[in-house]
C-alpha cells in the first residue's frame, strides 16, 4: 500500500503513482496519525474515490466542505480542485484514483457516451457521498475493499483484470450515486480557483497584493477575497502564509540553505518574522524542524 505523499507538477496537477506500469489506476492510504499535515490543494485527470477507514476527515472541493467519518466515502469528479485535512488525530483514508480510459477508452462507444461523457462534459461537476446505507453504496464499498486487497497482491495472475472487473461492475452504481445525490460544483469557479492557486504558486517568493491576484482573474479585490474564502474556507493571505511555510519545510529538509536564505526564498520579509510564523504553525523553530526531519 502506498502511503500518500502527494507530488504535483508545476500546474498543481497530481502525479499519480500507478499500481503497475501502463495500468491507469492508483491505490494509496493517507494516514494523518503518521503525518498530520493536510493534503494540499491539487487536481488530476483521474476520477477519485475516497473511503475513510478511521477517525474523521474533512474534504474541501472548490466551495464545498464534506466531513467524512469511518466507512463513509466520497466520489470526486476529474479535474476538480480539492484538499483533505484531519478532523481527528487518528484520521486515515484510502484513495483509489482511476483514469477515465480504464472505464472506456473509446469515445465512439455506447459505454463512453452513456457512462463517461456526461461526467466529462458537465458544466457543473459532481461530488458525491456514499456509504453502506444504500444498495449502490454498499456495492461500491464492497468493491472498494476488494480492490484494496487485490492491490496488495501483485503475485496474483491477472490482478489488473480483476481490479478492472471490480471497477466496471461498480461503475453503474457510481453513476447512479452521482445522478441521484451528487453535489454540483461550478466549473467556472473550479477554473477560477485553479488560476488563483497557480498564481500564488508562481509568485509566493514575491510580495503579493490582493489587487494583483484580483487583476489576474479579472475580479475586484473584494470579490476576489470573498470568492477565495468561500472556495477554500481560508482568507487568501492565510492560505499564502501556510503555503510559504510548507515550501520552507521542503527547503529545510532537502537543502543546506541557511534559515535566513530560506526565509527570503519563501517570501518572508525577515528571518525573525519567518521564525515566529513557522513556530506558530509547526509548533517548533525552523532549526528544530530541520533537525527532526533530517534525523528521522
Amino acid at each position: 500500500m502506498i502511503v500518500n505523499q502527494l507530488k504535483t507538477l508545476d500546474s498543481k496537477e497530481g502525479i499519480m503513482e500507478r499500481i503497475s506500469p501502463g495500468f491507469p489506476l492508483s491505490v494509496y492510504q493517507t494516514d494523518f496519525s503518521l503525518s498530520p499535515a493536510p493534503v494540499p490543494w491539487h487536481w488530476h485527470e483521474d476520477f477519485q474515490l475516497c473511503l475513510v477507514n478511521r477517525g474523521a476527515v474533512r474534504f474541501h472541493v472548490v466551495h464545498q466542505s464534506c466531513l467524512l467519518t469511518e466507512n463513509t466515502g466520497l466520489f470526486i469528479n476529474c479535474r476538480l480542485a480539492h484538499m483533505a485535512e484531519a478532523e481527528s488525530p487518528d484520521a486515515s483514508y484510502y484513495g483509489i484514483n482511476v483514469h477515465p480510459d480504464l472505464i472506456c477508452p473509446r469515445p465512439d462507444s455506447r459505454v463512453y457516451q452513456q457512462m463517461l461523457l456526461p461526467l466529462l462534459q458537465l458544466s457543473t461537476s459532481s461530488v458525491s457521498l456514499f456509504d453502506k446505507s444504500t444498495p449502490d453504496g454498499l456495492r461500491l464499498t464492497e468493491a472498494f475493499s476488494r480492490i484494496l486487497t487485490l492491490s496488495e497482491q501483485p503475485e496474483i495472475p491477472g490482478r489488473e483484470l480483476l481490479i478492472q472487473s471490480e471497477l466496471l461492475s461498480a461503475w453503474p452504481g457510481i453513476w447512479n450515486i452521482v445522478r441521484g445525490s451528487g453535489k454540483n460544483v461550478s466549473a467556472s469557479e473550479n477554473q477560477r480557483l485553479k488560476e488563483i492557486l497557480l498564481y500564488l504558486d508562481a509568485h509566493y517568493p514575491e510580495k503579493i497584493t490582493l489587487d494583483a491576484v484580483a487583476g489576474h482573474i479579472h475580479l475586484s479585490p473584494g470579490e476576489c477575497s470573498r470568492f477565495f474564502r468561500r472556495a477554500t474556507g481560508l482568507t487568501l493571505f492565510s492560505y499564502l502564509l501556510q503555503y510559504r511555510i510548507r515550501q520552507s519545510g521542503k527547503l529545510l529538509c532537502k537543502t543546506d540553505l541557511s534559515i535566513a536564505q530560506i526565509s527570503l526564498e519563501c517570501g518572508f520579509s525577515s528571518q525573525s518574522y519567518f521564525t515566529a510564523c513557522f513556530r506558530k504553525l509547526e509548533g517548533c523553530t525552523p532549526q528544530q524542524y530541520r533537525y527532526r526531519h533530517r534525523t528521522g
